[in-house]
């Protein structure tokens, strides 16, 4: 090899080496940049909300992210559910949280502000809108404004309280007139812009895109937790809810809870007149959803489900049917392990692997018995569409093997079998005849064949031929 040859083998395997340590290294090296994790408020604040904030905010904790971004676009929406979520953002210690209203148009009005002031920093974009905190209740006339002193006072308590945890309690002058700009929010129903919020010290920035904000709050320290935020340049990765969140929000939409409760009635009822079915096991299930959707507590109800499957499961071993208690009885325990499994941190932590192994031990089974009941409802559904075998014989031929005397019994070959005959006629041996009915295993035969058996007339035909013009 010359010279030349060998430098080039080593120039070659020099930068394949080098390929091959950049491929092991740079991924590391990406994987210790700074990572926020994105969460969304979109639309209605219910209990659906609290379950999706509280997932967020375990995963920002435990998955090792230098900040949680909070998206806000919403109308504002229950209190209670409201002060459960400010509640998990003050205890998120070891995580500084972010609130952004955007993209532009995006608003945060009533418990949607309340929360926005509940981050540790706040921007809204341009084009956004926050404020309109007066609390309301809706009842037959609509959405009707609460003017009682003592649920004001309330409100504006919880509010002021929020924006002092976080520097931004301050009294605003407006028309003369000065209150604090909790007062203003709840009284007044004041709203702002991102210009207006910055400027009473509502917000700290005005951040058009999600980077821009975390480059405006890379550095700084935020007041309540004393936590310095270390964003800058940071990937964002969106969060992902369970399945059990997906569900409960879902069912948390006032229209489909009410249609399922409707629903689940009208099942419930038909079942009961017409049992047999599977309607009223149908019915059970969806007034259960409907309940939950309904603000029932999750875990009875969840609790509940399973405790039905399992008895479903049990009546459908016990008693035969057409499968309505065994599919019943799977639906049930699925719907009750989703809400079951222990994946709210804010009660207790749990791993991932034991949330996984608790939902494997407890649908493996389901999903195995469910297969089976598949298995069996597919066969007996074959059978039922099978062509009846006995009552095909009726009209075909066989052949006499021995001498058969009228109305004593002898033998005949039918498709190479020899099956028990009697006969209206003397018969002679390999002589052809007619089946004309089975008793049993006995065949009655006859030399003619048997009579084609009556048409039914139809009412079409009986129609036509009592108005069927006579010829003239």
């Amino acid at each position: 090899m010359s010279l030349r040859a060998t430098w080039r083998a080593r120039v070659v395997l020099a930068a394949i080496l080098w390929m091959v340590v950049a491929g092991a290294v740079l991924p590391a090296a990406r994987a210790q940049g700074p990572r926020v994790l994105l969460a969304e408020i979109d639309g209605a604040i219910d209990r659906s909300t609290a379950d999706y904030m509280a997932e967020a905010v375990n995963e920002a904790e435990v998955g090792g992210y230098a900040a949680l971004v909070v998206r806000f676009d919403t109308p504002g929406g229950e209190l209670d559910s409201t002060l459960a979520i400010a509640q998990l953002m003050d205890n998120a210690k070891s995580v500084p949280i972010l609130g952004w209203v955007g993209p532009v148009g995006a608003h945060a009005f009533s418990a949607g502000t309340i929360l926005l002031e509940s981050t540790d920093l706040a921007a809204m974009a341009r084009g956004t809108t926050i404020g309109s905190v007066q609390p309301v209740v809706i009842g037959p006339g609509g959405v009707e404004p609460v003017t009682d002193e003592k649920i004001v006072k309330a409100v504006i308590g919880i509010l002021r309280e929020q924006m002092a945890l976080h520097n931004r309690d301050r009294n605003v002058t407006i028309g003369g007139q000065t209150m604090s700009l909790a007062d203003w929010f709840v009284r007044e129903n004041l709203n702002l812009n991102q210009t207006q919020a910055q400027s009473y010290g509502a917000t700290e920035f005005i951040a058009n895109t999600i980077a821009d904000f975390l480059f405006q709050a890379d550095g700084r320290t935020t007041v309540y937790k004393a936590l310095t935020v270390s964003v800058a340049g940071a990937e964002v990765v969106a969060f992902t809810p369970s399945a059990r969140v997906g569900l409960l929000g879902i069912l948390s939409d006032p229209l489909i809870s009410s249609l399922l409760l409707i629903l689940g009635i009208y099942l419930l009822i038909f079942g009961l007149s017409a049992p047999g079915h599977g309607a009223e096991i149908a019915g059970i299930i969806i007034l259960l959803l409907a309940l939950i959707g309904l603000g029932f507590s999750v875990d009875p109800i969840a609790l509940f489900l399973i405790v039905l499957g399992v008895v479903l499961i049990i009546v459908e071993l016990k008693t035969p049917g057409v499968g309505a208690f065994g599919v019943g009885g799977i639906v049930s325990i699925v719907l009750g392990a989703v809400f079951l499994a222990p994946l709210r941190p804010p009660r207790f932590f749990v791993t991932p692997e034991y949330q996984l192994l608790f939902l494997v031990t407890l649908l493996a089974p389901t999903a195995a018995f469910g297969g089976f009941l598949l298995f069996a409802l597919y066969k007996v559904m074959e059978i039922r569409r099978r062509t009846p075998t006995v009552g095909v014989m009726v009209g075909e031929t066989a052949t006499a093997v021995d001498p058969i005397r009228a109305g004593q019994r002898g033998y005949v070959r039918y498709h190479g079998e020899l099956w028990q005959a009697i006969s209206a006629v003397d018969l002679a041996p390999e002589q052809n005849v007619y089946i004309h009915s089975i008793d049993g295993i006995v065949f009655h035969v006859s030399t003619n064949p048997p009579p084609a058996p009556a048409k039914i007339a139809s009412p079409i035909g009986f129609l036509r031929r009592l108005f069927r013009r006579k010829p003239t």
